[in-house]
């Protein structure tokens, strides 16, 4: 790393030696990257459309909240900030056309005539919103789609998921909060994963404000916009799975060598674990990969930062004794691996092996206790003894558990691999 790099970046690995003697063996990197402290942050204007459900199933509580939270960031935004508001249901509405300097009474005014009706059709919502977003999108400040829905959307997931793709190719983040337990959270993580977003579960109405105050202040903190990681593996060596495990927990993918890991916030680092595969090597150090991140360092002038990483490993023609695994990356593992469990458990009862399914939960209630998550756990045994007795698993205790291991956090971390 150059002494003007922007980005710090520490990686560590599961093992600082392989054995020559097995035809594979499993290797894991945990990354973490965040601002060099010496850089100044500077914030850039927000460019945010809020993108609001107000199908019939929004009415009361939720689209209440929704509307208080709409007021609240109204308050926070600075007077160069950019805020659009849209809504849908069966079609899409803009109430606030993109503006920055608002006039917030005003506004308020026409947020609190929003009123539930119809059906569900969040295509509409996104691309009516990311219209608007477009209206001042530039390099020069932090676009961002805020999509609440408490509902499916029917037939449309496909191009919802193509919009969320061409907006992330143009550093336009989409955030996708389900409220309640009847939405589609595969397609809302899907629009959130291919934009470089994120998406969230809002158990209780009252939980909206508390979350979408902290999304906005997040974004105001960013620091880098696209950051990749590009793996590039010598003969013999394979990426199995990656996971973003900072600022939370979830599976990435790679799309033709390149996973994209969105922005990264000033106060905020990222951190991911790679799980490789290595095949059989002779004894002597091997290099297995070479690494490279790139970002868009916006308070630098949208400097592009390139940083490598080699990253070689020594083999031994003997067994050696067992390393022990640094805690950073054994806490990391462990998390990852409850997540896993849990996503076991349903795909275990949707195959319909009820038996297996209940046994399944129950250990990750054991695991889920055993972290100090007795929360969660509780939540495991519950699903556990529903299904037991005939019954059929709950979708609130579905997505409590999935978003809630997602949001399990790292413990320590330790020294670096250079």
């Amino acid at each position: 790393m150059s002494e003007k790099a922007a980005l710090s970046w520490d990686i560590h690995l599961s093992q600082e030696q392989l054995c020559s003697q097995y035809e594979e063996q499993v290797l894991y990197l945990l990354m973490e990257m965040k601002p060099v402290a010496s850089i100044p942050g500077e914030r850039l204007p927000l460019n945010l459309c809020l993108v609001i459900d107000r199908s019939t199933s929004m009415q009361g509580a939720r689209l209440d909240n929704v509307k208080g939270a709409a007021h609240q960031i109204i308050d926070e935004l600075q007077d160069n900030d950019t805020l659009a508001v849209v809504t849908f249901n069966d079609r899409a509405e803009v109430i606030l056309p993109s503006q920055s300097g608002i006039n917030r009474a005003r506004a308020k005014a026409q947020i609190s005539t929003i009123w539930a009706s119809g059906g569900t059709e969040i295509l509409k919502g996104i691309q009516a919103g990311l219209a608007e977003i477009e209206k001042h999108h530039s390099k020069q400040v932090t676009s961002h789609l805020i999509l609440l829905t408490d509902g499916q959307t029917y037939g449309d997931e496909k191009d919802c998921i193509a919009e969320a793709r061409q907006a992330g190719a143009r550093r336009i983040g989409i955030t996708a909060m389900g409220i309640g337990e009847d939405w589609n959270d595969a397609l809302l993580d899907d629009v959130a994963t291919q934009s470089g977003g994120t998406s969230a579960y809002i158990a209780s109405p009252s939980q909206v404000r508390t979350l979408l105050q902290k999304k906005v202040r997040g974004l105001g903190t960013v620091f880098a916009q696209g950051l990749t990681l590009r793996p590039r593996f010598t003969e013999g060596v394979w990426l199995e799975s990656a996971f973003r495990i900072l600022p939370y927990l979830d599976r990435l993918k790679s799309e033709e060598g390149t996973i994209s890991l969105g922005a990264l916030q000033a106060d905020v680092p990222i951190a991911i674990v790679m799980e490789t595969g290595v095949s059989k090597r002779p004894p002597g150090e091997h290099r297995l990969m070479q690494l490279e991140l790139e970002a868009e360092i916006q308070s630098l002038n949208h400097k592009l930062e390139r940083l490598r990483r080699n990253i070689s490993i020594t083999f031994t023609p003997e067994e050696t004794p067992p390393e022990a695994i640094q805690p950073a990356i054994l806490s990391a593992l462990t998390k990852i691996t409850v997540y896993r469990m849990q996503e076991r458990a349903w795909d275990t009862l949707d195959d319909g092996n009820v038996e297996e399914a209940t046994r399944q939960l129950e250990m990750i209630a054991t695991r889920l206790f055993d972290l100090g998550e007795s929360r969660l756990a509780r939540a495991a045994m519950l699903e556990a003894g529903r299904i037991a007795k005939g019954g059929a698993a709950t979708e609130k205790g579905r997505k409590e558990l999935k978003y809630g291991t997602r949001g399990l956090t790292i413990a320590s971390r330790r020294k670096s691999h250079d």
